[in-house]
């Protein structure tokens, strides 16, 4: 029976393929080509203008505004000393306060982002509803992980560089570095991302 099977094997192998039978092409064997939404009536393709403004970070067109920062403190450091006093008492609604609001995002911010280019199709409450949570978050997560301990303020180190707009600054990749209650020197990193606006400092983006 053993054999039997597989002289059957063999047979149907050889078989696949007789002489004079002509074996298939490479052009029948290729899987047809999907179609593709370019060859719909009526598509053509989508002019950007601004493309060049996702390399440079920033939109050349955004127009000059005279929206102020409201609040934040006048310098990087006095906002290092704001936060680390919040953390030590608690105080989420003050942290919150620090933040960039809906109104700055707005009015501010947006326009200079290459995110609000036309042809993205997004408005700034796409991009403040994003950021509105992150920021949320963040303000929890670190008073929930640091707040009601002793911290104070040494100093802000880099781990990127400072981005220029038209109308404001980012100050990116921050770390905080602070002393604890017991004397210890830890660097916190989820404060990333700091607005500077007209000598005012506002807290623009947290890790939730």
């Amino acid at each position: 029976m053993g054999l039997a099977l597989v002289a059957l094997w063999l047979g149907s192998a050889g078989a696949a393929s007789p002489a004079g039978t002509p074996k298939p092409s490479a052009r029948a064997a290729t899987p047809p080509t999907r179609p593709s939404v370019r060859d719909s009536p009526g598509w053509y393709p989508v002019v950007d203008p601004e493309s060049a403004s996702v390399q440079l970070g920033r939109r050349l067109s955004a127009p000059l505004v005279s929206t102020p920062l409201k609040g934040g403190t006048r310098s990087l450091d006095e906002l290092g000393v704001a936060v680390c006093r919040f953390l030590s008492h608690s105080d989420r609604d003050s942290m919150n306060a620090m933040c960039v609001t809906d109104t700055e995002f707005r009015d501010i911010m947006w326009r200079e982002f290459p995110q609000s280019r036309p042809v993205t199709g997004l408005q700034w409450e796409d991009g403040w509803r994003v950021l509105s949570m992150r920021l949320q978050s963040g303000c929890s997560d670190a008073i929930g992980q640091h707040g009601g301990h002793y911290w104070q303020f040494l100093r802000f180190e880099r781990s990127d560089s400072t981005m220029r707009y038209k109308n404001f600054k980012l100050h990116n990749g921050l770390v905080l570095v602070v002393r604890n209650d017991t004397g210890g020197i830890e660097r916190l990193g989820w404060l990333r991302s700091v607005i500077e606006r007209k000598g005012r400092f506002k807290i623009y983006s947290m890790r939730d």
